[in-house]
C-alpha cells in the first residue's frame, strides 16, 4: 500500500484548505444570491485558492456521485486537461476504482489507483480520500500523486534482488527457492532432480592476469553458455564467484543429468574472446540426485559441492557423480584434518585482525578476528585455502571454538591494558552454526574470559537463513540476542524469501559483500544493490558493515549512501595483535 509519512501530513493540510474552500466559498457559487451583483467570496478565500493552486500535489473535490466539482492546476496538468475541461464529469474517466463497490459511495482512505490521462495513457497513483467534513455538502477531496516513477524503481529493486546483477542468473536465495519447489515436485511426480554444482577451473588466473573487468565479462559469458545447454524449466544460478548451481527438474533418469553435464563440458572447449583477449577455460561439475543421495537441499548441496571438489582432484575439467566411492576425497580430508589437528598442538594457528571503522566518525570501532595457518614449510597460509576442505570434516568444530575463545580473550586483555573498547567479529562457521550447543558454547566461553557480549559480535553466512531450516535459526539467533551478542548477517542476496527471513529474525548488523563494494563505482548495478542492501537495512533497524573497501572514491561512495561501518585495505589489512594495540594507542583514525 502507498503511504508514506510526508503524504499523510501533506494530505490532513490539503484536507484541512479543500475543507475550508468547500465550507466558506464553494457553496456560495453552487447557491447564488438573489442580488444583482456577484456575492464578494469570503475573505481568506483567495489566499485558500492561491494555496490550493500551488500545492505540489493533486487536489480533486467530488460529489457522491463522482462527479468533479474542482481540481487545482497540478490535477489538470496530472491528467492532461484544461482546468474547465473536467468540471462536471465524473472522477471515473480519471481515476479508477474509487467507489466501494457500486453505488455504495465513495471509498475513503489510502491505496493505489490506475490514473487515465487525456490522451488515453495509464499511469500508477497514489491516493488518499478523506470526506470534505462539510455537513451541508456531501464532497469528498481527493489528494493524488502520480507515484509511476516509484513503482519502477521499486520493481526494478525486486529484480535486482533476486537475479545477479552482472550475469542476470537467479541470486542464492531464488536458488533455494526453486529448488525447495523442484524437490516437492519431484516427490509428488515420483521423478528425480539433479543438483549440479559447476566452478571454473583456475578463474583466477584470468583475474589476475586480464583485471577484474575481463573476468566479469568471461562470467558473463559463461552464464550464457551454461543456459544454453538447459531446458526451460530447469534453472542456473550464481551462487558467488565463479560458482555456479543448476537445478534439472523431473528427470527420469540418472542418465539425463550426464547428458547435460557432457554438454556443458562440450561448450566450454570454445574459446570466449573478451577484450580482445582469447581466453580458454574449463570447467569442473559435481552432480548429486533427489531422492537416491538424499532428500535434504542442504545435503544435497553439500554433496553436490564435494562432488565438485573430487572433479577438481581428477584433473578438472570433467564432472563426477556423488556416491560411495569418495574415498579420494574423504582422504584428502581426512589428510587436513590429521594437518590442522597437529597445528593446535604446536601452536601454529593465530589470529590476525582488520579494523572496522566508523564512517561518521573516522574512529576504530571493531576488528574481523581472521584465521591464519603458520605452516612449518609454506609460510603463512589464509583460512580460504584449508577452510573448504576443514569444513568436512569434525575437527572444523574444534577449531572455531579455539578461534572464538582466542578472539574473546583477545579483546578482553585489550580492555584490560586500557586501550578503547571494540566490537570483535568471529566468522561462524555453517556446520558450527547448525550443531547443537553454540549458545551454550558462546556463555561459557564469555563467562571464562570476563568479555562482555555486547563486545562480541558473530558473522552469519545469510545462505544459513534462506530456503530451509529457518525455525531453528530463528531459536538460535534469538537466545543469541537476549544473551546480548550481536549478530551480523553476510550479505548473499536479498531476494523475497530472504527478506522474510530476516525481517523475523534477531539480527543487529548487515554486510556488504566486498564484490559489491569494489563494483559499484563502476556498474549501476552493483551500485544499485549496495544502496538496496543499505536501504533494508535502515527498514529494518540494522547496522551496515561494507567489506573490502579499497579506494577513496568506494569509501565516499558508501558514506553518500548512508553506509555505517567499512572495514578494507584502504585502511588496513589483517593485522598482528601488537598492529591492532598500537593503532587503537596512536589514535589512528579514517579521514
Amino acid at each position: 500500500m502507498y503511504v508514506d509519512l510526508t503524504t499523510l501530513i501533506v494530505a490532513i493540510g490539503v484536507t484541512f484548505v479543500a475543507t475550508m474552500w468547500l465550507t466558506l466559498w464553494y457553496p456560495r457559487l453552487r447557491n447564488p444570491t438573489s442580488s444583482i451583483e456577484k456575492p464578494a467570496a469570503p475573505a481568506g478565500t483567495e489566499h485558500l485558492r492561491t494555496v490550493l493552486d500551488n500545492i505540489a500535489d493533486a487536489v480533486m473535490t467530488v460529489d457522491s456521485q463522482g462527479v468533479i466539482g474542482m481540481l487545482n492546476p497540478v490535477a489538470a496538468g496530472m491528467f492532461g486537461y484544461m482546468e474547465g475541461e473536467a468540471l462536471g464529469k465524473n472522477v471515473q474517466m480519471l481515476l479508477t476504482d474509487i467507489r466501494a463497490g457500486g453505488a455504495a459511495g465513495i471509498s475513503t482512505g489510502t491505496r493505489e489507483v490506475v490514473g487515465v490521462r487525456k490522451s488515453g495513457a495509464t499511469f500508477q497513483v497514489g491516493l488518499t480520500v478523506h470526506e470534505s467534513g462539510n455537513k451541508d455538502l456531501q464532497e469528498f477531496v481527493l489528494i493524488a500523486r502520480d507515484i509511476t516513477a516509484q513503482k519502477q524503481a521499486e520493481q526494478r529493486l525486486v529484480y535486482l534482488a533476486q537475479y545477479d546483477a552482472l550475469t542476470g542468473l537467479p541470486t542464492r536465495a531464488l536458488f533455494h527457492d526453486r529448488a525447495t519447489h523442484a524437490l516437492a515436485r519431484a516427490n509428488r511426480e515420483e521423478k528425480l532432480v539433479a543438483i549440479m554444482y559447476l566452478d571454473l577451473d583456475h578463474f583466477k588466473n584470468v583475474n589476475d592476469g586480464l583485471g577484474h573487468q575481463a573476468g566479469d565479462e568471461l562470467l558473463k559469458a559463461v552464464a550464457k553458455r551454461i543456459t544454453s545447454c538447459l531446458r526451460d524449466v530447469d534453472t542456473v544460478s550464481r551462487m558467488g564467484g565463479d560458482e555456479f548451481t543448476v537445478i534439472l527438474e523431473s528427470i527420469p533418469h540418472i542418465d539425463n543429468a550426464t547428458i547435460v553435464a557432457e554438454k556443458i563440458l562440450d561448450v566450454m572447449q570454445e574459446p570466449f574472446h573478451v577484450d580482445g583477449h582469447e581466453i580458454h577455460v574449463t570447467i569442473s561439475i559435481g552432480i548429486t540426485i533427489y531422492p537416491m543421495d538424499d532428500k535434504d537441499l542442504t545435503n544435497l548441496l553439500k554433496d553436490s559441492d564435494q562432488a565438485m571438489y573430487r572433479a577438481k582432484q581428477a584433473g578438472r575439467n570433467n564432472f563426477q557423480i556423488f556416491g560411495a566411492d569418495m574415498a579420494e576425497s574423504m582422504a584428502a580430508v581426512k589428510l587436513i584434518e590429521t594437518q590442522i589437528e597437529h597445528a593446535l598442538e604446536r601452536g601454529e594457528l593465530l589470529l590476525h585482525y582488520q579494523p572496522r571503522l566508523d564512517l561518521l566518525s573516522g574512529n576504530i570501532i571493531g576488528v574481523e578476528a581472521l584465521l591464519r595457518w603458520r605452516h612449518p614449510e609454506m609460510g603463512m597460509i589464509s583460512a580460504k585455502d584449508f577452510m573448504p576442505q576443514l569444513e568436512r570434516s569434525k575437527l572444523v568444530y574444534s577449531v572455531d571454538e579455539w578461534v572464538l575463545r582466542t578472539a574473546c580473550l583477545q579483546n578482553r586483555q585489550w580492555q584490560k591494558v586500557g586501550l578503547p573498547s571494540l566490537c570483535m567479529t568471529v566468522n561462524v562457521s555453517p556446520y558450527r552454526f547448525r550443531r547443537k550447543g553454540l549458545v551454550e558454547l558462546v556463555t561459557n566461553i564469555l563467562k571464562e574470559t570476563g568479555l562482555s557480549p555486547g563486545d562480541l559480535e558473530l558473522d552469519i553466512p545469510a545462505e544459513n537463513l534462506v530456503g530451509i531450516g529457518q525455525e531453528n535459526y530463528r531459536t538460535v539467533l534469538d537466545k543469541l540476542n537476549t544473551l546480548g551478542v550481536h549478530v551480523a548477517l553476510a550479505d548473499n542476496g536479498i531476494g523475497d524469501s530472504f527478506i522474510d527471513s530476516i525481517k523475523r529474525l534477531s539480527l543487529r548488523v548487515m554486510k556488504i559483500d566486498r564484490s559489491f563494494v569494489r563494483n559499484a563505482a563502476v556498474d549501476p548495478d552493483h551500485a544499485a544493490i549496495v544502496q538496496a542492501v543499505i536501504a533494508l537495512a535502515r527498514a529494518l533497524k540494522l547496522k551496515v558493515v561494507a567489506e573490502g573497501v579499497e579506494t577513496a572514491e568506494q569509501l565516499a561512495d558508501l558514506r553518500r549512501y548512508g553506509c555505517d561501518m567499512a572495514q578494507g585495505y584502504l585502511f588496513s589489512k589483517p593485522v598482528a595483535t601488537e598492529d591492532i594495540a598500537s593503532m587503537l594507542r596512536d589514535g589512528r583514525r579514517l579521514v
